[in-house]
Parts: structure tokens; sequence; C-alpha cells
């Protein structure tokens, strides 16, 4: 009896794990625009985890409904695109992505996928690819084709259809004003310095990488090779076997990794004499020197002031850029809205679930 009880249980358990497999492909709507695509509820599923795990909490039934919303518009607006040639290459993708992730981390340039696997390993101790995976719930192939090969495409949709219109978008003189006197507190220049940088990458050949910048430093010092003559034969590394450029930096913590050194060494290379070559350093993957040109000191900028030192662009500049991206952005949206709404119609989008039929399946 005790068997056939055991039996029992692995055959429902059987039935049970079936059911709830082929509740995951039960297909929600077809969106048939230029294709053919379903959403099923793995589909959602999928992106509703993400969120969840971003939001630290279990999303209702009704806000997974929007998510299921977005994902028939986005499929929507995506064949749209397709309908007029719009696509985006793996290279404009990893551009892209490598961009976005460079903001996100508040960081001076756009990074590599290198440099920011070396600066999570050095502040995170942990790959890059598990920092993306933590982060977001994806690996780093799922984030560019999920998140950064839609945006890309639908943004550039947008801009083939709007260029014109976008084009007379611009932020007024009052606008920029107002900004400015609205977010003066953020408009400060922390202590800076300008400093020449050398550095030789090792290339799997420490010891040959180190001779060669000790007599790069060397030559320096002994005025062999002048900082202009090593400013341009930096400027081709291959040929020169180094790299050479001057740097910005500020006293904040993205500048020291940037610089790859603690924060904590940062602050001291502040505090070090102007025109003196340093000592030479191991930066990982190069080995490098530097020399600090300029100092300039913290400065609560006005809106005539250059952003930085040695450049252009004002304050007042830079807030026009902001300013007027913004307004083309919310123009973008309203156009992007109003595309979603004369393509969502019933002749394109099929659903086969609504109501509390949708939410029930909804509710995982």
């Amino acid at each position: 009896m005790k068997r056939f009880a055991i039996g029992t249980f692995v055959a429902l358990a059987g039935i049970f794990a079936a059911t709830a497999q082929a509740s995951l492909f039960t297909q929600l709507a077809v969106v048939k625009y230029a294709d053919t695509e379903v959403v099923t509820v793995k589909e959602v599923k999928d992106i509703v985890d993400t969120q969840e795990k971003e939001a630290g909490r279990k999303l209702t039934p009704q806000e997974r409904e929007q998510t299921y919303e977005t994902i028939i518009n986005q499929k929507l607006i995506m064949q749209a695109a397709k309908k007029a040639n719009v696509t985006a290459n793996a290279s404009e993708i990893d551009q892209a992505f490598l961009a976005n992730i460079s903001q996100q981390l508040k960081l001076p340039r756009v990074y590599s996928e290198k440099e920011l696997n070396d600066l999570v390993m050095a502040n995170k101790k942990m790959t890059f690819a598990q920092f993306v995976k933590e982060e977001t719930g994806m690996s780093v192939e799922e984030v560019k084709n999920q998140i950064i090969r839609p945006d890309l495409i639908w943004r550039r949709y947008l801009l083939s259809q709007n260029q014109e219109e976008l084009q007379k978008i611009a932020a007024t003189d009052k606008e920029i004003r107002d900004y400015y006197e609205l977010n003066k507190t953020q408009f400060i220049r922390p202590d800076s310095l300008k400093m020449f940088l050398v550095a030789v990458p090792k290339k799997g050949d420490s010891s040959a990488s180190r001779v060669k910048i000790e007599g790069l430093l060397k030559d320096l010092k002994a005025g062999k090779k002048t900082i202009d003559q090593m400013r341009r034969e930096g400027q081709n590394p291959d040929a020169a076997g180094y790299g050479a450029a001057d740097l910005f930096l500020m006293k904040v913590q993205q500048h020291a990794a940037q610089l790859g050194v603690s924060y904590e060494r940062l602050l001291k290379i502040f505090e070090e004499d102007l025109n003196k070559p340093s000592e030479i350093m191991d930066a990982g993957e190069v080995w490098q020197f530097y020399q600090l040109l300029e100092k300039y000191p913290f400065k609560a900028l006005e809106i005539s002031d250059v952003i930085r030192p040695e450049s252009t662009q004002t304050v007042y500049e830079t807030i026009r850029a902001l300013v007027t991206q913004s307004k083309q952005m919310q123009f973008l949206e309203q156009k992007r809205q109003e595309i979603i709404k004369s393509l969502n119609t019933a002749d394109n989008v099929t659903r086969k679930k609504t109501g509390d039929d949708l939410l029930k399946l909804l509710s995982w």
C-alpha cells in the first residue's frame, strides 16, 4: 500500500510539473504588424523576475499586466522599425552597452569591457559578467539583446520618423538660466589637477615592459625626451610601444578608479609637487608613471565659467545641451506613444487572454 502511495505521489508530481511547464508557454497575445510574434507567460515572467529583483518586492498581477502591455508595445514598434529597415549591428550594440554601463557607474568616459572588468574586480572582487548578473538578473548578452538592442533600434526609428521636427527643438535662454538657478549647488568643480601620464602595456612580458618604462622615465628626467615629444609619440602607441597623454583628475572616487589607484592614494597624489616625475607604478596590465602639471582648487561654478580648466565649454553651454536633449526626449516619447496608439489595434494584436483569465495566469 505504501509503495502504491509513493508511486501515486511521483505520478502526481510529474503531472503538476508538466502543467506548470505548459502554463509558462501559454500564449497571451499574438502581435502581427509586420511579423507574427507571440507573447507567452514565460516571456512576461522573465522580465517581471528582473523587475522584482530591482524593486526588492513581488509585483502585483496588475503591475505584471502593465509589463505584459509594455512587451506588446515594444514588439509593435520593433516591427514598425523593421518595416522601415531600421537596424543595429553587433558593434553598435556593444558600444551602446558600454556607454550605458559607463554612464550608470558615473565614469568620466566610456570604458571598454576589459576596463570595466578590471574596475569591478578591484572594487567588487567579482568579474564584470558576475556584476551584471547580480545587478540585473541577466547575462551580458541578454542585457545587450533584450534591453540595449531594442532601445537602440526604437530610438533610431523615432529619430528617422521625426528628424525635421526634432532639429527645431532647442533650449531657450530662460530655460537655461532657470535650470542653473534650480541646480546651482550641483555646479561645482572639486579640487582638480592636470597630469601627464605615461603607460607601457605588459602584453605578457612584464620584464621587458618594465625595462621600457624605466628607460622612458630616465630619458624624461635627463631631458633626452620632453613631455611634448612623448605626447606626440604616445598618440601612436603601437609604433612607440607606449601611450602618453594629459589627464584631468578630480578629487573623487571615480577618478581614482580611472587612474587605477585607491582613493587614499589619489589624495596623496594631490599633495605631491608639480613638475616632478613619480615613481613607476604597477597598474595591472600596464606600468605607468606620471608628472603633475597643474593644480586647480575647488570652485563653485558661475553660469559663464568653463566646466573644466583649459576647456572652452561653459556651464551655460553644458546646460543648453542638457535641456535641449531633455526636451527632445520628451518630444520623442510623445511621438512613441502616438505611434504605439496607432499600431495597438485589434488588426495588429490578438489578445488570447483578457480580464480575470489574464490576471490568473500572471498570478504565479
